[in-house]
């Protein structure tokens, strides 16, 4: 396997190495910024349901972007798009951690998930145009475990920044101590823009298309087919997985340090796994490894809302987080190959959308039945929810697999009359 990475990464252009690093810098501030911020939501006085509602800003702001971005992305350089993405969303994380009410909160974080989209349309059409079929598995897989790396490293850091922080300033309180870890995630992911702009510009293609000019003409049955299981899968990942740093430290107790090494576990795990995907994709087919990795994940999900054990629940956090992890990496993969490749920037852009939409309702409804409720009914609502996307993923391409297998049948029976 580690063979088959480094000759497939030696076949990768430069933009992609370097697209690659500053992907991975990006994942560490992000990381931390992701593991403390609703800590110190927490710190400042917030409820859950006001926490879910922050939180979901993301998810709104990437929503809000994505289909204009995806409109006009052809008319920009990537190194332009992720350059002024970067900036501008550093720039209003910024803001926003050194503002302590709600709607400013929102407001800033808001902005800044925005400028962020830019970066997050970018990714799958830019891998898909600057590499060939023989290597796009390895690509996806290996940016996304260099992500869980870079994760590791930035959940390591964040859980013990705030007592690093503590001992070099102890003149400041719990809500200082965040606010200072949370200024030093956004300045890694500014940092990234240093990696970036060292990306060479490609020549743009000529289109003298209008700007919603063969919109009815776009895979929209294709579409819909993946979009569908993708709602299901971000209605139920979107009520619990912003909260699981919360419930670790609220159910069990947990010290910021814990969390935040739990969180590093979390990565090893998930690296490990998206490490093996192409080897083990390579045995069945996407769709199937798809189906067999997000089902398996369902119930470790159903039990961490069922379990009072710690030592149990870690292990189904870790095991859930790297099944799903891997489901994702080749869903990527499948989704940008059943579009047209001069389609896959709107295609990325329509999914985006609708996964962040519906993940932005699910985090807020998600807060409100946590602290309505208990962290327990969000486990077997998300679990549901996966089931349903694992159901439609099935119906909607099953036809695919039976084409497949009779074609390898035939070759299997045209080889032994030979």
């Amino acid at each position: 396997m580690v063979s088959s990475y480094l000759t497939n990464f030696q076949q990768l252009s430069r933009n992609v190495k370097l697209f690659i690093l500053g992907t991975a810098i990006q994942g560490v501030g992000l990381s931390i910024y992701s593991l403390l911020f609703n800590l110190y939501l927490k710190e400042l006085g917030f409820r859950e349901t006001s926490i879910g509602g922050l939180i979901s800003t993301t998810s709104l702001g990437i929503s809000l972007v994505a289909i204009p971005a995806a409109l006009v992305i052809e008319k920009f350089h990537v190194k332009h798009l992720v350059v002024a993405g970067m900036l501008f969303s550093s720039l209003f994380y910024f803001i926003q951690i050194m503002n302590v009410s709600e709607s400013s909160l929102f407001t800033f974080g808001l902005l800044a998930s925005m400028f962020q989209a830019l970066f997050n349309i970018s990714i799958s059409p830019f891998y898909l145009r600057n590499s060939t079929p023989e290597v796009r598995i390895h690509l996806f897989s290996l940016n996304t475990a260099l992500n869980m790396f870079a994760h590791l490293l930035g959940y390591l850091i964040g859980g013990y920044l705030p007592e690093i922080i503590h001992w070099s300033m102890p003149a400041f309180n719990r809500v200082e101590i965040y606010r200072g870890a949370l200024f030093c995630a956004i300045g890694i992911v500014f940092l990234s823009n240093f990696v970036f702009m060292n990306i060479q510009k490609m020549p743009l293609p000529k289109s003298n298309k209008r700007l919603f000019e063969g919109i009815r003409e776009k895979q929209w049955k294709v579409l819909i087919k993946l979009i569908l299981p993708r709602l299901c899968l971000a209605f139920g990942g979107g009520m619990i997985v912003p909260f699981m740093n919360l419930y670790l430290k609220e159910t069990f107790n947990l010290s910021v340090k814990s969390v935040g090494v739990s969180y590093a576990l979390l990565q090893i795990f998930i690296f490990c796994g998206v490490f093996m995907t192409p080897s083990l994709v390579k045995k069945t087919s996407q769709l199937r490894f798809m189906l067999i990795t997000a089902g398996l994940s369902v119930p470790f999900m159903f039990s961490m809302g069922i379990m009072s054990s710690l030592g149990f629940v870690l292990i189904c956090f870790f095991l859930r987080g790297t099944l799903m992890s891997m489901s994702s990496s080749i869903t990527s993969v499948f989704e940008m190959e059943h579009v047209r490749e001069k389609e896959c920037v709107f295609a990325s852009a329509i999914i985006l959308f609708c996964y962040h939409t519906v993940y932005t309702t699910s985090t807020r409804l998600g807060g409100i039945l946590i602290e309505n409720y208990s962290f327990r009914p969000t486990f077997f609502l998300a679990g549901s929810f996966y089931i349903l996307a694992i159901v439609l993923y099935h119906k909607f391409f099953k036809h695919e697999e039976l084409k497949a297998h009779e074609i390898c049948k035939s070759i299997v029976i045209e080889s032994e009359a030979a």
